[in-house]
């Protein structure tokens, strides 16, 4: 699991650097409202992405957060980082996961906060 950095994107115009993804990040929740996790795919597969939701519902179940879908070769997900992520242990980072056929082979990671 790697903890990824945050690129604040500026007025200016800011190239967010990409890294290879892990099968578990975990990224910056930041204000709730600016901060996205950005997936890229170059592999011939499709991957599913999902985040840890903590805690559970008032009936007790645990919070989901429905897998989303990765597309082959040029898949893009744009995550927005929300509060509800918050895992409430003080890291105010949220756990995400990559799976699928062959792995994190071709994915690639952004955390962006727009400033």
């Amino acid at each position: 699991m790697a903890a990824l950095s945050t690129h604040n994107i500026v007025n200016a115009g800011t190239k967010p650097t990409f890294v290879a993804a892990a099968a578990s990040d975990t990224a910056e929740i930041g204000s709730g409202h600016n901060t996205f996790v950005v997936y890229r795919n170059t592999d011939s597969n499709a991957k599913t992405v999902t985040v840890t939701v903590p805690g559970q519902t008032e009936y007790g179940q645990a919070y989901t957060y429905a897998g989303l879908t990765l597309a082959a070769t040029t898949g893009e997900l744009w995550i927005p980082m929300r509060k509800a992520f918050d895992p409430a242990d003080g890291s105010s980072r949220a756990t995400l996961n990559v799976a699928g056929t062959g792995g994190v082979t071709g994915v690639t990671v952004a955390v962006v906060r727009m400033s």
